[in-house]
C-alpha cells in the first residue's frame, strides 16, 4: 500500500519501508475499552529533525490479542536514533508514545486512553513492509539532520487577521481542519510584537505582529499588521468551534499603560 499525502506533490518521493521493531504499546479506545496497539519501530528513512519527531504512521490493521479478542494495530516509525536515545530516556519515550498516540487519535478520530501498558514483546505481530510517499529531502543525506517537518508533511500555516476593538484588537486564527485530538494539543503564545501558535503536527503559525523596521510587506499568514505593540497578560482566547477559529481579545500596550497610570494616581 502506498500512502501519498497530496500536499507534497512531485516533491515526494516512493521509499520502500521496512521498520525494525523497538518497543510495543498497548492501550485501549474510549469508552469501549478495545484493545489497541501501537508498534513504535524505526527506519533510517526518517530523519531525526531538531525539535520535532517525524514520523511515518502505518493504516490500521486488524488483529487478535493472546486470549484471541479482536484488537488494533498501528506501526509508528521513528528515527533509529531517536528511538535508541528513548531506549534509555524515559521522557523521550513517554514523547514518542504520546506522539503516537495523538497521530493516531487526529487519524482516525478515535480517543485513546493515555494510561498503557508496555508488553514484553518487540512488536504485536510482524511489522509489514511499506511504501511511502516522503517528502524528497528526507532521503537527502545532507538534509536528513535538520528536517524540521512532522509526519509526512510540513505543518501548514494557518490564516489569520485582526480587526481594532475599544481598547485594543480582535485577532482570529483560523484552523479549517479543527479535530478533537488538534484542539486539545493547541498552544498560543503572545508577545508584544510576536504571535506564536501550534496545533499538533498538523498547523504551526510564528508570525511578527508589527512591520519591520525596513520595508512594509504582510505578516505571517496575514494581510496586515498590527499599528502598535500589544499588552500579552492582557489576553483572552477563546475557541469557537463551529467556525474553527480561536479568537482572542488583546488590549493595546498603550492602554494597559495608562490603566496602570490612573491606578498609581488613585493610591
Amino acid at each position: 500500500m502506498i500512502s501519498s499525502p497530496p500536499s507534497h506533490g512531485q516533491n515526494a518521493v516512493p521509499v520502500e519501508l521496512t521498520p525494525d521493531p523497538g518497543f510495543c504499546v498497548k492501550t485501549r479506545v474510549q469508552p469501549d475499552g478495545h484493545k489497541l496497539f501501537v508498534n513504535i519501530c524505526h527506519h533510517p528513512a526518517i530523519p531525526s529533525a531538531e525539535g520535532h519527531l517525524p514520523l511515518v504512521l502505518s493504516e490500521r490493521r486488524d488483529g487478535s490479542d493472546k486470549a484471541g479478542q479482536p484488537c488494533i494495530i498501528f506501526d509508528a516509525i521513528f528515527n533509529p536514533t531517536v528511538c535508541s536515545k528513548a531506549a534509555k530516556d524515559t521522557k523521550l519515550r513517554g514523547t514518542l508514545i504520546d506522539v503516537a498516540l495523538s497521530r493516531i487519535e487526529e487519524k482516525t478520530g478515535l480517543t485513546l486512553s493515555r494510561s498503557i501498558a508496555t508488553p514484553n514483546i518487540k512488536s504485536k505481530g510482524a511489522i509489514p513492509p511499506r511504501t511511502a510517499r516522503i517528502p524528497a529531502f528526507w532521503a537527502s543525506s545532507e538534509n536528513i539532520s535538520t528536517a524540521r517537518i512532522q509526519e509526512l508533511g510540513a505543518p501548514a500555516v494557518p490564516s489569520w487577521n485582526w480587526s481594532p476593538t475599544r481598547e485594543g484588537c480582535r485577532i482570529v486564527i483560523h484552523v479549517p481542519e479543527l479535530t478533537k485530538p488538534l484542539h486539545a494539543s493547541t498552544t498560543l503564545d503572545i508577545e508584544a510584537r510576536r504571535l506564536i501558535f501550534t496545533a499538533g503536527p498538523r498547523y504551526h503559525l510564528d508570525t511578527p505582529l508589527l512591520p519591520p523596521k525596513q520595508g512594509t510587506g504582510a505578516p505571517v499568514g496575514g494581510t496586515k499588521f498590527l499599528p502598535t505593540t500589544v499588552d500579552p497578560d492582557s489576553a483572552v482566547a477563546e475557541w469557537n468551534v463551529k467556525k474553527n477559529e480561536l479568537v482572542v481579545q488583546i488590549k493595546w500596550a498603550s492602554v494597559v499603560a495608562r490603566e496602570k497610570e490612573k491606578e498609581k494616581e488613585k493610591e
